[in-house]
């Protein structure tokens, strides 16, 4: 009886042994594959780096268990078929998936603005910014603010319309302003959600900068006219652009970014004044 127990106790033991093994080698491999992956990574973009067809771009790159993904922008194909032959030819890349947008050369429907007029619209820009800046009631608030020959645009999130068209009124009244286009997007909070999410704030400002500075590290965006906000992991965005490839390529970034789950993409195209 104490044999047939013994050979029961060291059974356990020798597959609680193997189990343990098994994790520790688990562990060990995926800590061994992060290392080769963030390896390739590195290889990648230090060759787009001093390629003179790709380095004037923001191309990112992102390697999973050898698979390399792509995303940002050129200008032309044949960029981008560089750009994967390439992370391809890097030893131990398995695959490459190459997501980058070619955005070929936009041309802008904005008017010219002389000198003046530029110094005039960023003056207006500033003072409308101001207000809304040492309003206690907008304290915290991310409002986007862009000016064209006086016509003043605003974008951003806000929790209700009665926010939405107070911030219109300020704006409004501000000296120098001819027309405004209240473009502020609603979207009320969830109270209930609040407590789970005080946990996840700093993580989600961290998101959105790393959103931010990709887009202003892309030659062919302007952020001037872009807002993001990032809540648990949904990332919104709003303003004004010139084209619906610019639109789609502010959209593909954000999507690239880690952390990023989800886009809500309430970016507007810029339409002439009649």
């Amino acid at each position: 009886m104490r044999s047939t127990l013994s050979m029961r106790w060291i059974a356990a033991a020798a597959a609680l042994v193997a189990a343990a093994v098994s994790e520790a080698q688990t562990a060990a491999d995926s800590v061994r594959q992060s290392t080769i992956d963030a390896s390739i990574t590195a290889q990648i973009e230090t060759t787009f780096l001093f390629n003179r067809h790709l380095s004037p771009f923001n191309i990112n790159t992102t390697t999973v268990e050898g698979i390399v993904t792509l995303t940002g922008s050129v200008s032309d194909e044949v960029q981008r078929e560089l750009a994967g032959n390439i992370a391809s030819s890097v030893e131990a890349v398995k695959s490459v998936t190459n997501n980058i947008t070619v955005m070929g050369t936009i041309l802008s429907p904005r008017p010219k603005r002389t000198w003046r007029q530029r110094i005039d619209d960023m003056t207006v820009a500033a003072s409308v910014r101001s207000r809304l800046l040492y309003n206690k009631e907008f304290k915290g608030m991310k409002i986007g603010v862009g000016s064209e020959l006086g016509i003043v645009t605003l974008f951003g999130v806000v929790s209700s319309e009665e926010q939405k068209k107070r911030i219109g009124m300020i704006a409004d009244e501000t000296h120098g302003v001819i027309e405004i286009k209240n473009e502020l997007t609603v979207r009320a909070k969830d109270e209930s959600g609040q407590i789970a999410k005080v946990g996840r704030q700093f993580s989600d400002e961290w998101v959105e900068k790393r959103v931010e500075t990709a887009l202003v590290l892309n030659r062919h965006l302007s952020v001037r006219g872009l807002n993001v906000e990032v809540d648990d992991d949904i990332c919104i965005l709003t303003g004004t652009v010139d084209t619906d490839e610019e639109k789609d390529l502010v959209e593909a970034v954000a999507l690239s970014i880690y952390g990023v789950d989800t886009v809500r993409n309430e970016i507007r195209i810029y339409k002439v004044p009649n």
